[in-house]
């Protein structure tokens, strides 16, 4: 039994080895493709950010732009509504510049460069305000203050085109690395994927071989008890046959029976005194096979099974005891009832012995 038990729990684990081990592998590769895209994917937002950046820039050159036309426009004219205009576009030029310095604050090289350029934009709005304010009063322009906004005007112009430069150097440094990842990941991918199949192909085939080594093993262990069991069956069938033959060669009667006093056996001295065969007297009772009296009182002779049951010792039949068989002939006999027990003691039966007396044999 014990054997059988660590046979099976053998099995068992390698069992759970052929299928834990590819498990664990594929979910390690998994993860680390799952990281690589992870951060695949940061790459990309950081690129799609950069693009968010530039936008807002031209935005925010486009804002300006609009407002050097509107000073044009009121410096031609003299026309309130450009100065109106002017003056929606100098908010929304505040809101824009703003939220460029926002989208760039995780670089801090671009947020001085935000900075510069708001205060670039600061200095001309002002710049533009007292033309607007001269123009308005209707002072003559003076050719330095228009050197001046020339000035201003190239200024922003240069610092935009730096700050774009940058962000465009940031950005195709982020899509450039977003190729070489792509390849990498095509590459890395491929390979985990190959390696990932020839380490689960190499650990199925060693578990598998380990699987199959268990199981015959198992097999050969089933076997050697089935062999055991086998020859145990032919040794009790050798050893029942040379009992039954053993106990049909007695010259004395011999009578078996279960726990219920029914006969089981029985040899043949004991078909010739009974007047039972043994196929006729199976599973009949003992008292109606092996019907004896006392010789003098002609009383029968109390309950041997019963008393055997009860006693559990040999029992010695009285001397002035005799069969009468099956077809009424009478044998004085002498016998003996004893029980039948395992090797804890359980009663299995009762066998009686008996034979005639020597003296009665040899008249």
């Amino acid at each position: 039994m014990a054997t059988v038990y660590f046979e099976s729990a053998k099995f068992s684990r390698a069992l759970w080895s052929a299928i834990l081990w590819p498990m664990a592998t594929i979910f390690l590769t998994a993860l680390l493709l799952i990281i690589f895209i992870f951060e695949l994917f940061e790459v990309v937002k950081w690129t799609n950010h950069s693009y968010q950046v530039l936008a807002q820039t031209r935005a925010c050159e486009t804002q300006l732009i609009s407002t050097q036309d509107d000073v044009r426009g009121f410096l031609l004219t003299g026309d309130d509504t450009f100065v109106k205009a002017f003056d929606a576009d100098r908010t929304e030029s505040d809101k824009a510049f703003a939220e460029l310095k926002r989208l760039v604050k995780d670089n801090k090289d671009q947020v001085i460069r935000a900075d510069d350029l708001n205060q670039a934009k600061t200095t001309w709005f002002d710049y533009a305000a007292t033309l607007n304010s001269h123009r308005a009063q209707n002072i003559p322009v003076n050719p330095d203050w228009v050197r001046v906004g020339k000035s201003l005007t190239d200024a922003i112009h240069d610092k935009f085109t730096n700050f774009i430069a940058v962000e465009e150097t940031l950005r195709d440094a982020r899509f450039q690395r977003i190729n070489q990842m792509k390849k990498t990941l095509a590459y890395s991918g491929s390979a985990l994927v190959i390696l990932l199949a020839l380490t689960v192909a190499h650990l199925v085939r060693k578990q598998m071989m380990e699987l199959a080594a268990t199981y015959r093993g198992a097999l050969d262990t089933i076997e050697q008890r089935h062999a055991a069991l086998a020859r145990s069956e032919a040794d009790l069938e050798e050893q029942k046959e040379w009992l039954r033959v053993t106990l049909t060669s007695i010259g004395d009667g011999v009578i078996v029976t279960d726990p219920q006093g029914r006969v089981v056996l029985m040899n043949h001295e004991s078909e010739r005194l009974t007047g039972w065969t043994k196929m006729e007297a199976l599973h009949q009772p003992l008292a109606s096979v092996f019907r004896i009296v006392n010789k003098r009182t002609r009383q029968p002779v109390e309950d041997l099974v019963a008393r055997i049951l009860q006693e559990k010792k040999v029992l010695e039949i009285a001397n002035e005891t005799v069969l009468i068989s099956r077809i009424g002939e009478e044998w004085p006999i002498e016998d003996s009832a004893a029980p039948i027990s395992d090797a804890k003691g359980k009663i299995l039966g009762v066998v009686v012995v008996f034979h005639q007396p020597r003296v009665i044999r040899e008249v």
